[in-house]
């Protein structure tokens, strides 16, 4: 179960959010009222996600969220920051944003959602009941990542492929068709789509699946051994996924300039 902290000086409010945040099945909460406290229980317990007022005593919100993104033991630690009317921007919020800033007086449901979806899009690939076996050379521990598309969507998917350095071969299954992607330690290193191989394949497949909440993904790990084959991607996964965002904003743009019949 995720872990979240709090830090609100007000008791009150601290209170309303971590009961909103159990209601959410979001029980492993712990609640705190000053940074130096905050400072205190992070060296006992890592956090999946911290979510802190700016305006708290001794150590802010902001410099809190430096101290956290500075820290190599708490890399990978969520930051949300909820910034009230009249706060003042921290000299390091440039350097060391926090993952999303929320202004204003917002309902608590609204807080809620949002580290739930930042939870959402940090966590590894879902994994659904036992199903097919995995290929053989598949690595224990490694086996049955699949799910659907309208859970998490493909470029997040290739990403967490990529930070979990994993080996082997997603599968997409579109209503247009079936595409693979071959991923080597986290790069991606060839990909089929239609006919299509290499980038053209991988970008046709992202621009594809955009917006298709019926699709589904399997990812079938490898070891290094059965994986090395064919390369025909070269680049890293951040230029492929900026051309397939062009070509689904081109897509967009083509749409919107088609004559009404």
């Amino acid at each position: 179960m995720p872990r979240v902290m709090l830090i609100d000086p007000d008791r009150t409010a601290l209170a309303a959010l971590q009961a909103e945040l159990e209601q959410a099945s979001l029980r492993d909460v712990l609640a705190v009222t000053s940074g130096s406290f905050a400072l205190t229980m992070l060296e006992r317990s890592r956090p999946d996600v911290i979510v802190s007022r700016v305006g708290v005593p001794d150590v802010d919100g902001y410099e809190l969220c430096s101290i956290v993104r500075q820290d190599p033991s708490m890399s990978g630690v969520l930051f949300l920051l909820l910034a009230s009317p009249g706060d003042e921007a921290g000299a390091t919020m440039l350097e060391d944003k926090p993952d999303q800033t929320l202004a204003g007086d917002l309902p608590l449901r609204t807080i809620v959602s949002e580290v739930a979806a930042l939870l959402r899009r940090s966590a590894p690939l879902p994994i659904a009941p036992p199903g097919p076996a995995a290929p053989a050379g598949a690595p224990d521990g490694a086996r049955g990542l699949r799910g659907s598309l309208s859970v998490m969507e493909l470029p997040d998917i290739t990403q967490a492929i990529a930070l979990g350095n994993k080996t082997g071969q997603l599968v997409v299954t579109l209503s247009a068709g079936r595409g693979s992607m071959f991923f080597d330690r986290g790069r991606v290193v060839h990909a089929e789509f239609f006919g299509l191989i290499g980038e053209t394949a991988f970008q046709a497949l992202l621009v594809s699946a955009h917006g298709e909440a019926d699709g589904s993904f399997a990812f079938n790990p490898l070891d290094a051994a059965a994986a090395n084959g064919v390369k025909t991607i070269h680049r890293d996964l951040k230029q492929l996924l900026l051309s397939a965002a062009a070509g689904i904003d081109e897509g967009r743009a083509d749409a919107a300039a088609a004559p009404i019949s």
